[in-house]
């Protein structure tokens, strides 16, 4: 009875301790935060810019020429590889078209 009472006391102790949401200070880093504008510089331009891709619009990625999903998702548009970087779509598999 005596090591049930003291556990109880322990964890009554240690409760709010335990609850504390504030990571140690070694863990905090400060990261910079990019801009949308400069990352867009960076990616409009990659790649050939005159490339057709098909941009799957439910997603947010577009596709090369001659890559599996090229024109065959439910949604999506034909464009040039600069539009779709300039609307902010990714490279799919994070790779531009050459």
């Amino acid at each position: 009875m005596k090591t049930i009472a003291r556990s109880l006391l322990i964890l009554v102790i240690c409760l709010p301790l335990l609850a504390q949401t504030t990571p140690p200070p070694a863990a905090q880093t400060a990261v910079a935060p990019v801009s949308p504008s400069a990352a867009s510089a960076v990616q409009s331009t990659e790649g050939n810019p005159d490339v057709r891709v098909w941009v799957n619009t439910a997603s947010g990625v577009y596709h090369c020429p001659g890559s599996r999903w090229y024109g065959k998702t439910k949604q999506g548009e034909y464009m040039t590889q600069a539009e779709a970087q300039k609307k902010h779509y990714r490279p799919a598999y994070g790779k531009v078209c050459r």
